[in-house]
């Protein structure tokens, strides 16, 4: 075949008490890759609507970092060449995830490869080495299976996922404002007292049961209040505002959206309208003197072959 099309959906991770566990997929936008085999020109291009500030080396690029890791590791040494179009904006969707994912499933059709999902894993998170500075799965996970899931290891790749049930929509409110992955980690804790930890596995237990029962409520109230929306909070100009607008118009609760500056809300969508939260965040946002973009997203599906050219 000459050149294989591949895409992926942006993600969200963490959900307030999941730390580089939990991801939700979300139809946020998508990238794709185009990869083909030989040629000549640049081994990486990017273009799209989401295409500003993100890296054209292929080595500071998530889809290049992890189509580097996966050719060298399987002993392949004919040039691959790459165009990104990205479409998952930059701040909390998983933007460099869904560049790697899309790079590795469309490199494991390429190439004839046959590795399952799981195996893909590993290579997609070491993409995520060029913005956050270390290999985390949760987002890659989420935009590689769809739907939620569960990170349990990274290497060998051991990944629950459910589908969650009910009208959930998740609002979410885009702030002009740079926080990079690298920095947002950097202000987290790093030791947790004993009932820390006991209220964590709670929360994260109800996220999990919430969205397998469709509750969309006890989701929304088992995202609040995580220690790394209070350690992030500090970098996000009217956080606590956003996420009391985003109740006060119907939401079940809010979070930072990944590690943000973006923050989600979940919202039943046979109890409020998710346009309206988004609104209200967006206007929490101006309060705070930064403009914001919103989106509305539902739970998305996996990454997937999209054309293959033979």
């Amino acid at each position: 075949m000459r050149s294989v099309r591949a895409r992926a959906h942006a993600s969200i991770a963490n959900l307030g008490y999941g730390f580089d566990v939990f991801a939700l997929c979300v139809t946020a936008g998508f990238d794709e890759v185009q990869l083909s085999l030989g040629g000549r020109g640049s081994v990486l291009v990017v273009e799209g609507e989401a295409a500003a500030g993100v890296p054209r080396r292929a080595s500071a690029n998530s889809a290049g970092v992890a189509l580097a890791k996966l050719l060298r590791d399987h002993g392949i040494t004919r040039t691959v060449r790459a165009r990104l179009r990205k479409g998952v904006p930059a701040g909390g969707l998983g933007s460099s995830g869904a560049s790697a994912v899309a790079a590795v499933v469309a490199a494991n059709r390429l190439l004839g490869l046959g590795l399952t999902r799981e195996a893909l894993v590993p290579y997609a998170a070491h993409g995520e080495t060029a913005s956050a500075g270390t290999a985390h799965a949760d987002n890659v996970a989420a935009s590689l299976f769809g739907g939620l899931v569960v990170v349990e290891r990274l290497a060998p790749a051991r990944i629950l996922r459910l589908v969650p049930r009910g009208a959930l929509r998740i609002a979410i409110a885009r702030p002009q404002l740079r926080l990079t992955t690298a920095a947002a980690r950097r202000v987290l804790p790093r030791r947790l007292a004993l009932e820390q930890c006991a209220q964590a596995c709670a929360r994260a237990a109800m996220i999990v049961a919430a969205l397998q029962a469709g509750d969309v409520r006890g989701f929304g109230r088992a995202l609040e209040g995580s220690l790394t929306d209070r350690a992030r909070a500090a970098l996000i100009p009217g956080f606590a505002e956003v996420c009391a607008s985003a109740r006060r118009a119907g939401a079940a609760g809010a979070t930072v959206s990944g590690a943000g500056p973006a923050v989600m809300a979940a919202v039943d969508a046979g109890r409020a309208d998710p346009r309206a939260v988004a609104a209200a965040m967006a206007a929490a946002f101006g309060r705070a003197g930064l403009e914001a973009r919103t989106l509305v997203a539902r739970v998305g599906g996996g990454a997937r072959v999209v054309e293959v050219r033979r």
